[in-house]
């Protein structure tokens, strides 16, 4: 038996046989040319597999997508960007306004989906067939074998970091080999299962999710602001909340502490400056608000995992 450790928060150990083939191809990530719907043969096999793919446009126009999830699988979507979208999930409505990365949702088989894209969009898509959810499950202690239809829609900074690790992969599949987006993909699917074992968790203060339009008005602050120092105080006060309220409320909603999401849009934005220029990285680091470059590539390193220099050099 070939032993994967994929060290997620819950402290599993996923095993499974080492002549099985690698679940994700060598080119990791399939880029979706209809929404949610994979290319024809890119399944083959009724074994446990696993398939991502991501759908990402820089345009502002409005799109309508509608799509049935195959019944042999579940779809996860996780949001790499802000967006602003209308998701519908078998009739119901999952989430309507903006939505921040780490955002995830699961969509049961056979389930019809509509979502309304308003402007740019950037989703990490994973088609996880039954047997490997199943498969998962078996193998961790204390969770019972069960698919994922049950886990409530959420933000999760964990899954977040997951997904962009993926797509990280992909970029240096050559280097890093399948097996290594395989252990990101099954530590996704481990991580929602240990979701499940944690909703039933007692003795835990229950804290509401930041309303949709306090929300908007506490990131509308922050993307004004992104190049000058904010204190909490002023984003709590543009949501017209206290900063005690504010700040857990905008935890349940985003998954990130107000301080350490205003970090992330400043390095996304450096991201899309270094991928579209070459602006110096001192400039740069001004320009969204850090106070040296130092700094910056500290805060860059820890968020992207690399340093600023070496991932302009791989959007090359």
């Amino acid at each position: 038996m070939l032993q994967v450790d994929i060290r997620s928060s819950y402290n599993t150990t996923v095993q499974y046989p080492a002549t099985r083939a690698p679940l994700l191809s060598a080119s990791t990530i399939i880029n979706e040319k209809q929404w949610r719907i994979l290319p024809a043969g890119c399944v083959t096999t009724s074994s446990p597999w696993l398939k991502a793919a991501r759908w990402s446009a820089a345009s502002d126009k409005p799109q309508e997508t509608y799509a049935e999830t195959p019944d042999d699988c579940h779809i996860v979507k996780i949001v790499m960007r802000n967006m602003n979208i209308g998701l519908f999930a078998a009739g119901r409505t999952v989430r309507d306004g903006l939505v921040t990365p780490g955002f995830f949702h699961i969509t049961e088989p056979g389930a019809a989906v509509r979502c309304i894209f308003r402007g740019s969009y950037d989703v990490l898509h994973l088609y996880v067939s039954n047997n490997l959810i199943a498969e998962c499950a078996s193998q961790m202690p204390g969770v019972a074998p069960r698919l994922l239809s049950s886990t409530k829609p959420g933000v999760d900074p964990v899954i977040g970091r997951l997904g962009r690790a993926l797509i990280e992969a992909d970029l240096n599949c050559s280097r890093l080999g399948p097996l290594y987006g395989d252990s990101i993909g099954i530590a996704i699917v481990t991580r929602l299962l240990g979701r499940l074992s944690e909703a039933g968790a007692a003795g835990r203060r229950k804290v509401t999710e930041l309303v949709p339009w306090r929300l908007k008005r506490a990131i509308d602050y922050v993307e004004i602001n992104l190049t000058k120092p904010v204190r909490l105080a002023d984003v709590a006060s543009a949501a017209g909340l206290t900063s005690m309220h504010f700040a857990a409320q905008f935890r349940v909603a985003t998954g990130l502490q107000p301080h350490e999401y205003m970090l992330r849009r400043r390095i996304e934005r450096a991201q899309e400056m270094l991928a579209a220029s070459k602006t110096p990285l001192v400039e740069i680091a001004l320009s969204v608000g850090f106070q040296s470059q130092s700094h910056f590539t500290t805060v860059f390193s820890k968020f992207v995992g690399t340093s600023p220099r070496v991932w302009r050099l791989s959007q090359t």
